[in-house]
């Protein structure tokens, strides 16, 4: 890595820190995420990295940001185009299987996030808010037109619905990236396939 790239250029070191971050997350889980070990992967001072992220919690926000915009990229195409819910759910809990694996299952951060100080952490609460809201619009445009091809008098409250279903793949995930699995005989195939199954044709999403 050139000089210019750790003391040059602000954006280069804020994506080694990203970098180095995202890296200690995956192989070691949250507790693993502490500044001076992330600050000694990418290649900076403990001190420096602080002037771009004001604590720990902050740079999990981003890094959760992050991850939620690479969810968004994937099941934006397979959105577009899906006509069958149940197969888009199933894709979209399945795609979020991996995010919640390391993102959600040790720490609520939307719960610590709300008890922080809101100067300190608004830009990246913002930007974590941003990122999920991005995922829901395009589950959200998706959903709609499958219901508006249908007849009018069958179309459902795609935002209730929506609810409903992001609720069930956040319960799943949860279930089955933690100790929780052991309890259930289905695999997480089967589990995500009746749940799909079930909730459309509960809330009326198909016959």
């Amino acid at each position: 890595m050139s000089l210019t790239t750790k003391w040059g250029d602000r954006e280069a070191r804020r994506r080694d820190i990203l970098t180095a971050g995202a890296a200690l997350l995956a192989n070691q889980g949250y507790s693993a995420l502490q500044m001076r070990d992330v600050a000694k992967g990418a290649g900076i001072s403990p001190g420096t990295i602080y002037t771009y992220f004001s604590t720990k919690e902050a740079l999990f926000a981003e890094l959760y940001a992050e991850r939620l915009n690479l969810l968004h990229n994937v099941i934006e195409p397979e959105c577009a185009t899906a006509d069958d819910p149940v197969a888009l759910f199933v894709l979209v809990a399945t795609e979020y299987l991996d995010v919640y694996r390391i993102y959600g299952r040790e720490l609520n951060i939307w719960s610590l996030l709300a008890g922080t100080d809101v100067t300190a952490s608004s830009a990246h609460t913002e930007a974590l808010t941003s990122a999920a809201l991005k995922v829901l619009a395009v589950l959200h445009t998706s959903l709609d037109r499958m219901c508006s091809a249908g007849p009018e008098a069958e179309r459902v409250d795609i935002t209730s619905a929506l609810m409903l279903l992001w609720a069930t793949i956040t319960g799943l995930a949860d279930q089955f990236t933690g100790v929780r699995q052991h309890l259930h005989t289905h695999d997480w195939d089967a589990a995500a396939q009746f749940a799909a199954t079930t909730l459309t044709r509960g809330i009326g999403l198909r016959p």
